[in-house]
């Protein structure tokens, strides 16, 4: 592909696939290496690309491919020898303005949080949906592009993932309550 087709396409989706690569990878150094590795293989690859057929999934399916390689390589090196990853996460922090609002803000932020690990915590063939439906607000046909996967297979992964997370977020006390 030619550099001014991949140029045009960082302009117009890179702020996506550097976010996409940041929920898969939770660590920013990480996320920027997946995220040139994406545009690279695109440029590698000899295909043309026409606005119709949805670039920023063909750009979502690279990426994917390559973080799920990129976790075989480190299973099997794992095996070999143990490493020990350590990612950060940021948080921005408010100023609350009352009691109340404090209490609301801290719950809110702890609710979050608990989705946010129940998520991480799910396989990756659970996350990577629920991650491209909420997070980057695709449909179902766009996540099994994506996936490489029958859309019927995308539903019951997507249905089943909320079935975990209701019920991990329900063990933790939240929407128990109305």
């Amino acid at each position: 592909m030619e550099a001014a087709v991949v140029s045009e396409l960082v302009d117009q989706y890179g702020a996506d696939v550097m976010r996409f690569c940041r929920k898969l990878t939770l660590c920013s150094i990480d996320a920027e290496d997946l995220y040139q590795q994406t545009f690279l293989k695109l440029m590698e690859m000899k295909i043309n690309i026409r606005k119709e057929e949805n670039p920023r999934a063909l750009l979502f399916a690279v990426a994917n491919g390559i973080w799920k390689n990129e976790c075989r390589k480190l299973l099997r090196r794992a095996h070999i020898a143990p490493s020990v990853s350590i990612s950060q996460m940021e948080e921005e922090e408010r100023q609350p303005s009352d009691e109340a609002d404090t209490q609301k803000q801290v719950f809110g932020r702890m609710q979050r949080e608990a989705l946010l690990a129940a998520v991480q915590r799910l396989e990756m063939k659970y996350r990577i949906p629920i991650l491209l439906m909420y997070s980057f607000g695709m449909k179902v046909d766009e996540i099994a592009r994506v996936e490489h996967l029958p859309r019927g297979t995308v539903k019951s992964r997507l249905n089943r993932a909320r079935k975990q997370l209701r019920r991990e977020m329900e063990e933790r006390g939240y929407g128990t309550e109305e």
